[in-house]
């Protein structure tokens, strides 16, 4: 795809272990590889079905980079693929992601599915999940200290109904103020869209939809 080494150049940047695992033949897996950007080390060719369960289920068990989670960090395999074969590798993983334009079993038994498969977007949602669980950690926080500086106010007998039902709905307000800053404006979304997504020319693009001089009104019988 012509997004893969923009792709895999952005998560090695952002320090992720990106793997490449093909039933292709290793020279044409090599060759792949260096074109987006990934070291042979990390380039395993010639693959069954269960050649990439085991080693997907082997990374699982010694362990990949470090994504944060809720509770700390926690070390997690991220899947991508989009054939029949790709499935059961997709299955075992902590995330499995398959395209919208793959095999109908890899999107079953994947948890994310990219349905205009923009890898892209595989990138995107990753930066996003991790504003989200740091969100969630900000708000947890933040009413955490809340609560216990008006419980501590009440032991002090400096708290009244009043001040805890003010404290309790600005609490709630600023929680969900500091959570709505995950929603993208509309600018932003169309500049993304056009960033994010390549330009695919079509087959027929170019081809006049009106009516012009010299051509009849009569739709084609073959197309």
């Amino acid at each position: 795809r012509e997004e893969a080494r923009e792709v895999v150049a952005a998560l090695q940047e952002d320090g992720k272990e990106v793997i490449m695992l093909t039933g292709d033949g290793e020279g044409a897996a090599r060759a792949v590889g260096r074109e987006v950007g990934l070291p042979d080390a990390n380039v395993h060719s010639q693959l069954l079905p269960e050649d990439k369960l085991h080693f997907v289920g082997s990374l699982k068990s010694t362990g990949g980079k470090k994504s944060r989670v809720m509770c700390g960090s926690k070390e997690l395999v991220l899947m991508c693929g989009d054939g029949v074969n790709d499935a059961p590798a997709l299955a075992v993983s902590d995330v499995g992601v398959a395209m919208g334009e793959g095999a109908a079993l890899a999107m079953e038994m994947s948890d994310v599915t990219l349905m205009d498969s923009n890898l892209t977007k595989l990138h995107y949602c990753i930066k996003m999940g991790g504003r989200v669980i740091r969100t969630i950690r900000e708000n947890i926080v933040f009413s955490l200290v809340a609560k216990l500086l008006v419980v501590g106010l009440t032991f002090a007998g400096k708290m009244t109904l009043l001040l805890a039902i003010a404290a309790d709905v600005g609490v709630m307000l600023i929680v969900t103020l500091n959570g709505m800053k995950l929603l993208p404006g509309r600018n932003r979304v169309s500049l993304q869209s056009e960033q994010l997504t390549p330009t695919r020319k079509g087959k027929y693009d170019g081809v006049p939809l009106g009516r012009s001089s010299g051509h009849s009104d009569q739709l084609p019988d073959v197309v």
